[in-house]
């Protein structure tokens, strides 16, 4: 028995790891257990649920807790449009079909397909597992099965090696040649170990009909040994799932679209969604205190995290989503995904996700976001989109001691420090509620544990849906009629009120206080909703911030107020528009603005019918105080009915800057103390002329080290906060100082916003400051460059007065990327309709758009690929855009990207395909888009880095000094690509010694290249170059180059002689697409011109001509008749192409130094040598494979082809691809 000294708290906080008290779900649970969620049905879009996951596997009813489980991204797809049948033989009992693996299937003789056939798929588990869970199944794969037979074969190839040059000291030529061998054997083992990078078993997929239901069954074995293999049908109809392996414990269940010959494979993308809907509708038997919100809710599983974009969501994915929801009739949406947006409540997602909520009556939760501490940080949807509740997180005294293990609680609840803060741009509040944003609760299997800690908005958001679940649930049991107006109304006139409201909008959820407001209410007329927005569309609040906006009176700004009909809901189903309730809908509003300020000047009344009224309000912030933002909100009461709160908000903001001092261009903040959680924000008018900021905070406390989010922010209209915000997470020692520089745009007001991080404790002591600089190259931010000039000249300047900067550097050009644009196919790009699969309500057929990009790499390369009219756009986005994927010349799939972030492919050289889709509903769109090209280009990034640098400058205020930057050589640019017009290459200005400056980007920077990098547009070029050829059967190094004298030319005779040629290789280019019977023309061409018996292209296109009949003919001809066609070959190429390059010539232009004052001359020699001896190459290349392929060998051609091979090494390295068939044909034919 243990004697302990101290005490031990056995008593967990358990309620804090999921809290439910905050939000008094608690206490209406207690109150009221039957409406713990029953009836209600919640939709998780997200990553997907785990179904093996800790309480989600039965409601508190014994109901099924997760109804249907669904992947509406398509990276779960296999095309099952295959089918075969048992093979026949002559044992009964061996019943196989051949998968699209190779491998032979053996189907169990319990399997019944009355029509015997069997659709057959092939899907990789890489693109289906989670990426942590196929990370730990790659390396147990490759402990156990890559790397023992790895370490064998290698110590036996460099044992084979090392016997081979012990035995033979001095090789001959076949030893040299069987040595190579073993050192190419060790050379590629070691290769493969170090270039190691596991595909991913890939496993087939069987569907049949048994008469009754579709079936599906995965070969998991991977051997074919199907009975040991679990069948499953739809999920919804039998609720069945089965894991891949036991090393992975990865999830999987099937939703089989037999019309469409789709197999949909469905697993979870992460932890993320199970945690999610965890927290919405957990049940567990035995310990309640872990239950979720909402125990007797289901759920309906949705995941729009595709695999193949490391589960980012995507537009396509969502509306798949959406119509999902609206088919299985979910009551409530819960979110918790979200990207930053340029236009709030505008795209094709928002619009889809507002008629969800208004023609469907779904309740629509989603997060706030989780990009704060800094104003308008609303993550989209949940804080941009007007019919969802975006919901903020907070954390309680309860959650910090549970959660987190602080030493003590902070003693107080405030939001995080990351939730996202409103306004949005167009001055919507955004965050609409808060709800408790952590939580400690189930998470995968795949993960190995059965719960963890997450926290964000992600967390809130379901904690709220759960919450909501709870309401709906009492509602539906007390038969009272909801609308989602209605209810997103009882939640924010309920709410707990806080003082920031842009952290926390209406405040904390109390859900046992909006089951009472709802049951209190008595007019009808309540579940229209009432709206208030600017005229014209305009926006749906006014937010001001700019210095010009604040300084005068805002003149009369028109409003206008409408009542809008949303669909009932009641028990059973969604309504339509009900006249009747229209015409009696009557309200006499009462207008005030809370808190009450004197900036907004209103009319106090206003009748309201089924119709819009206009009146006009007045803002006058002039008086305002300086670096404060002030909020209030227009608020419209039912004068019948005051105590049903305000019926539609209109916010305010406004935002006083102050102005910096004039003389220093700084401003300091002294004893500025914070406590755990604090925010500090201050609102600067930057200086006209400053681009730069410096801002240093010092922590005068002796002994509390100090977390601090520094988070600066400017607004530009049109686009996202996150282009123009600087945001750094530090850790200040006692007595300690921080600096940073950061760029600002003038006269635009900039945030500064310092936040001490939620969990700290202790009160610090700090003082900061922030200074602006100027260093200016005008003519604008973005610099373009033309590659005709071999300089451009721009304008360094300092504009800020009484100012000195020492830039103490050489700016530096760093060149990032080489951009190519890209057209698309026009033959290949064309507009489908989709499978009903897609098909929206009112049957609003989806169209897709597929776009098809053809490129070569000449040399290996990480590209970026990206559609600039689309580009950075998602919720925003006016298109169902844009998912594209890349494949090699194979087909086979290299990666895929969409069009929020920059995915990177790395690529060896070669030539690709990009195959983009863009949908929508609307035809005209997608027709609109393939006319025009400048809608769909496409703009290829390959990384390129280099460094161009200027002089050393010094910059006093109001002095302007020129700056010379030259272009960049086309002939210096890397050979990536055949570039095109338009090509251009990408880069930013930085100072890198300047300590300002140095982690700055200062300009963005372009180069343009009008013509081909690697053409030559001189008709001289082509005159000499031809002259040349006339001229190489003379025994000389450097041959002689006879030039046209242009200027006694005869110019009709030229354009004669240049007609003549273009329609010689017109017909040239012919020869080789031309059939057997087509041949003639080859020799029409030599019968008709004489000269072109020693053309080499015209020998060269009959070479080809006969090498693709041979090809197109070889698979019926026998080996006596494919002998004759490649003796024909090898007849031709000895008799007609090698006698016409002197292969001596060429050994020797290369063997030398070739020296002459006509630097021109010897460039056109050396381009005719280049040529000539990529002839001689593909020459013996076709000669050589054309010996290999003959079916007899005798010993002269053994030595023909060593010949072959020892003449190619002089040309090209042994590697070269060109090589590798004849080497291991002749190995082969050797018996090596």
């Amino acid at each position: 028995m243990n004697c302990l000294s101290v005490d031990i708290d056995t008593h967990f906080p358990v309620a804090g790891c999921l809290p439910k008290q905050p939000t008094c779900a608690l206490h209406l649970l207690t109150k009221h257990p039957q409406y713990d969620g029953r009836e209600v049905i919640i939709a998780v879009i997200d990553t997907g649920i785990d179904p093996l996951a800790n309480g989600l596997q039965k409601t508190s009813t014994g109901k099924e807790k997760i109804i249907d489980l669904r992947d509406s991204t398509g990276s779960g797809d296999v095309d099952i449009s295959t089918i075969v049948k048992i093979m026949s033989n002559n044992n009964q009992e061996d019943r196989l079909i051949q998968g699209l693996s190779g491998r032979k299937l053996k189907i169990p003789s319990h399997w019944k397909s009355p029509s015997g056939n069997y659709h057959i798929g092939i899907k990789s588990l890489k693109q289906l597992m989670p990426s942590s869970a196929f990370e730990r199944l790659s390396k147990e794969r490759r402990e156990k099965m890559f790397d023992p037979e790895h370490r064998l074969a290698l110590a036996e190839a460099q044992h084979r090696l090392d016997e081979h040059i012990n035995k033979y000291l001095s090789p001959n030529d076949e030893q040299k040649l069987i040595r190579e061998e073993f050192q190419s054997f060790v050379d590629a083992l070691k290769e493969v170990e170090k270039k190691y990078n596991d595909p991913g078993p890939f496993l087939d997929c069987i569907v049949w009909n048994d008469g009754d239901k579709w079936i599906a069954c995965i070969d998991t074995s991977e051997q074919g040994e199907l009975d040991q293999c679990k069948c499953l049908t739809n999920y919804i109809d039998y609720h069945e799932f089965a894991t891949f392996s036991a090393i992975d414990m990865v999830t999987y269940s099937v939703q089989i679209h037999n019309e469409i010959n789709i197999l949909e494979i469905v697993v979870a993308g992460g932890s993320h969604g199970t945690h999610v809907g965890a927290i919405c509708a957990a049940y567990f038997e035995e310990s309640c205190e872990e239950n979720g919100i909402a125990p007797g809710a289901q759920l309906l599983s949705i995941n729009v995290g595709d695999h193949r974009l490391s589960t980012m969501e995507t537009i396509p994915s969502l509306v798949r989503a959406i119509k999902y929801c609206i088919d299985y009739k979910v009551d409530i949406i819960n979110m918790s995904y979200g990207e930053d947006c340029h236009i709030p409540n505008s795209g094709r997602a928002q619009e889809l996700f507002n008629e969800a909520v208004e023609k469907h009556g779904i309740i629509f939760v989603s997060s706030a976001g989780n990009n704060g501490p800094a104003l308008s940080t609303n993550g989209a949807p949940g804080a941009t989109c007007t019919n969802l509740i975006g919901v903020g997180g907070y954390v309680t005294p309860e959650m910090q001691l549970a959660e987190y293990a602080l030493r003590e609680s902070t003693g107080c609840t405030t939001p995080f420090t990351w939730s996202s803060r409103g306004p949005c741009t167009d001055g919507w509040l955004g965050v609409c509620i808060s709800a408790p944003g952590a939580a400690i609760t189930s998470v995968p299997q795949f993960n190995l544990c059965q719960r963890q800690l997450m926290n964000g908005t992600s967390m809130a958001s379901p904690n709220a849906a759960g919450c909501v679940a709870l309401l709906l649930s009492a509602l539906k049991q007390e038969e009272i009629e909801y609308s989602p107006s209605l209810i997103r109304l009882s939640l924010m006139n309920t709410a707990q009120k806080l003082d920031d409201e842009f952290s926390v909008g209406a405040g904390l959820i109390q859900i046992h206080k909006a089951l009472d407001y709802i049951r209190s209410l008595t007019k009808p007329s309540l579940i229209s909703k009432i709206q208030l927005d600017i005229t014209g569309g305009q926006g749906r609040g006014i937010y001001l911030r700019e210095f010009d906006q604040v300084q005068t009176s805002s003149g009369d700004i028109r409003l206008t107020i409408k009542s809008k009909y949303l669909q009932k809901k009641t028990n059973q189903l969604v309504t339509y528009g009900d006249q009747e309730v229209k015409i009696k809908f009557a309200c006499r509003l009462s207008l005030i603005c809370d808190p009450p300020v004197s900036y907004v000047q209103h009319g106090k009344f206003l009748d309201l019918a089924y119709n819009d009224r206009t009146f006009d309000i007045r803002i006058d912030p002039s008086h305002l105080k300086e670096d404060q933002a002030h909020f209030t909100e227009l608020q419209a009461f039912d004068t019948n009915q005051i105590n049903a709160g305000p019926l539609a908000r209109f916010p305010v903001t406004i935002i006083k800057p102050i102005s910096v001092n004039s003389q220093t261009h700084s401003l300091e903040f002294n004893n500025q103390t914070f406590k755990a959680g604090q925010i500090r924000r201050h609102f600067l008018q930057v200086p006209s002329g400053s681009n730069i900021a410096a801002f240093k905070i010092t922590n005068h406390s002796s002994d509390i080290s100090a977390q601090i989010n520094l988070h600066f922010i400017q607004l530009e209209p049109g686009r996202s906060f996150r282009l123009t915000e600087f945001e750094k997470l530090i850790r200040l020692s006692p007595h300690s100082t921080f600096q940073c520089y950061f760029n600002v745009q003038d006269k635009r007001t900039l945030e500064l916003c310092l936040a001490r991080w939620w969990s700290s404790l202790s009160i610090i002591d700090t003082s900061y400051s922030i200074e602006f600089h100027s260093i200016l190259i005008t003519p604008s931010f973005s610099i373009h460059l033309r590659s005709s000039q071999s300089y451009e000249r721009f304008i360094l300047e300092n504009r800020l007065n009484n100012t000195y900067e020492d830039i103490n550097g050489l700016p530096i050009v760093n060149w990032k990327y080489l951009v190519q644009t890209l057209r698309p196919n026009k033959d290949e790009s064309k507009i489908q309709v989709l499978s009903k699969r897609d098909c929206l309500t009112e049957q609003r057929q989806i169209y897709q758009l597929i776009l098809t990009y053809n490129f070569t790499l000449l040399k290996p390369s990480e590209i970026q690929v990206k559609c600039p009219y689309l580009h950075e756009f998602l919720y925003d986005n006016e298109y169902e855009a844009a998912l594209w994927m890349c494949f090699d010349s194979n087909k086979q799939y290299l990666g895929a990207g969409d069009v929020m972030k920059n995915y990177s492919v790395k690529l060896e050289k070669g030539d690709f395909v990009i195959r983009m889709q863009i949908r929508h509903d609307k035809y005209d769109l997608l027709e609109r888009l393939l006319k025009d090209n400048g809608g769909t280009g496409l703009a290829l990034h390959m990384e390129h880095k280099k460094k161009i640098q200027a002089s050393t400058i010094k910059l006093q205020w109001g002095h302007q000094m020129p700056i010379y930057m030259t272009t960049v050589p086309e002939d210096k640019l890397p050979k990536i690509i055949n570039s095109t017009a338009g090509t251009f290459l990408f880069g930013t200005m930085t100072f890198p010694k300047n300590e300002k400056m140095k982690k700055l980007e200062m300009n963005t920077i372009y180069q343009y290249f009008a013509e081909p990098i690697s053409s030559s547009s001189s008709s001289s070029s082509k005159k000499s170059s031809s002259s040349s050829t006339s001229n190489t059967n003379k025994k000389q190094v450097n041959p002689s180059v006879t030039t046209t004298d242009e200027g006694t030319s005869n110019s009709s005779s030229q354009k004669d002689q240049q007609y003549q040629e273009a329609l010689r290789d017109l017909k040239i280019s012919w020869i080789p697409k031309l059939t057997d019977d087509q041949s003639k023309l080859y020799e029409e061409l030599i019968s008709e011109q004489q000269d072109l018996n020693n053309h080499i292209p015209l020998h060269i296109a009959r070479l080809q001509q006969l090498e693709n009949q041979l090809k197109q003919q070889q698979s019926y001809l026998t080996n006596e008749k494919k002998d004759e066609k490649l003796n024909e070959i090898i007849k031709f190429i000895q008799d007609k192409l090698l006698s016409l390059i002197d292969e001596d010539l060429i050994l020797k232009f290369y063997g030398q130094k070739n020296s002459s004052s006509n630097e021109k001359e010897i460039q056109l020699i050396k381009n005719d040598m280049e040529k000539r001896r990529n002839w001689l190459i593909d020459i013996y290349v076709s000669l050589g494979i054309s010996l290999c392929d003959l079916s007899t060998i005798n010993d002269d051609t053994l030595t023909h082809l060593t010949n072959i091979y020892k003449n190619l090494q002089k040309h090209i390295d042994i590697n070269d691809g060109k090589l590798n068939y004849i080497y291991k044909e002749n190995l082969l034919i050797f018996h090596h």
